[in-house]
């Protein structure tokens, strides 16, 4: 190659660099921390039994199809990325997005479930009506998950929550303690009492998945 030709291509490579779109880094914890302050939260409850286990636990109960399935699933609504430590130590939360249509399986930490979840001791329905209306009954019967091997829990305590929208953070990537989330339109904002940020997507009826309004 002649030192003009190898010239021109160095400086096609330099303008294609300098033309390509930089990557866009997540929001950091710090950053959302100070936006959420900035917000006017509003709370909200679990109204529903909510089916969740732990991966060890899981492996138990279900067969190897099922548990590659669920792991293809987790976080894939909010394009989480989970460590295998986190992974492992943690507890499969099964719901339902609604608002796609589609199975939202994501990972809560071992603290989480202690501190905010109490056993549903009630009776789970089956008629098919009031069946539509849990999520998790919903995600195990699209998953041909039998809904008795799996425990049933109720969230506890209100869960503050702010619009992603009053934020400004609807389609921004977000930096979490179990990795990157995708904030979804329409999509709500928490700060647990740590500190820690993360989000929830929406239901269609523009409310948190698996929640009601306090």
């Amino acid at each position: 190659m002649s030192s003009e030709l190898f010239r021109k291509y160095i400086d096609m490579i330099n303008e294609a660099q300098e033309e390509a779109p930089a990557a866009v880094a997540a929001v950091s914890q710090q950053e959302l921390n100070n936006l959420y302050a900035q917000g006017k939260p509003m709370q909200f409850i679990k109204n529903t039994p909510v089916a969740l286990q732990s991966l060890a636990n899981l492996s138990k109960v279900l067969s190897p199809d099922q548990m590659t399935q669920v792991n293809s699933l987790l976080g894939l609504v909010d394009k989480t990325a989970y460590d295998d430590a986190y992974k492992q130590n943690g507890y499969v939360v099964f719901q339902w997005n609604s608002g796609e249509n589609k199975p939202d399986l994501y990972v809560a930490s071992p603290g989480v479930v202690t501190q905010k979840y109490t056993k549903f001791e009630g009776q789970l329905p089956t008629d098919p009506k009031a069946v539509s209306k849990v999520p998790s009954l919903v995600v195990l019967d699209k998953l041909g998950i039998d809904p008795s091997k799996i425990p049933f829990y109720v969230k506890k305590v209100p869960t503050n929550m702010v619009t992603a929208k009053s934020l400004g953070l609807e389609g921004k990537v977000i930096q979490t303690s179990w990795g990157e989330q995708t904030v979804q339109p329409g999509g709500f904002i928490v700060r647990e009492d740590n500190g820690h940020v993360y989000t929830v997507a929406p239901d269609t009826n523009g409310l948190p998945i698996g929640y009601i309004q306090a």
